[in-house]
């Protein structure tokens, strides 16, 4: 008998929920646009490349955002700008605008934070 008393208290309580929470609801997320991770800034290249970037908090550092990892490059003295380097990648930035580098090979050119051009 107690049972179907709890049977009973446990159909009633779910007839009163949401399906929002379950985990087979089938409902789409829409996104605007291309994602950026938080505390990152997209930027708009040459060549329709997008680069994403995060500095630290007192730019002593800038982390590159590959969508398999993450490179941490250091800030370097710079007469122009802000350099940042590691491991023969170098991102500059002057004037507004960045430039990835790697090795010898312009990666991005020409980068300007979205929603700034």
């Amino acid at each position: 008998m107690h049972w179907k008393i709890l049977a009973v208290s446990i159909a009633a309580a779910l007839a009163g929920c949401s399906t929002d929470w379950l985990p087979w609801t089938k409902t789409e997320t829409v996104t605007k646009g291309p994602y950026t991770p938080p505390g990152a800034t997209g930027y708009a290249c040459e060549g329709a490349k997008r680069m994403l970037l995060r500095f630290e908090s007192d730019r002593k550092a800038a982390w590159v955002i590959y969508p398999d990892h993450q490179l941490r490059l250091d800030r370097l003295t710079s007469t122009s700008g802000e350099e940042f380097s590691r491991a023969g990648t170098t991102l500059r930035i002057s004037e507004g605008e960045a430039t990835l580098i790697e090795g010898s090979a312009v990666q991005f050119a020409k980068c300007k934070p979205e929603g700034a051009q």
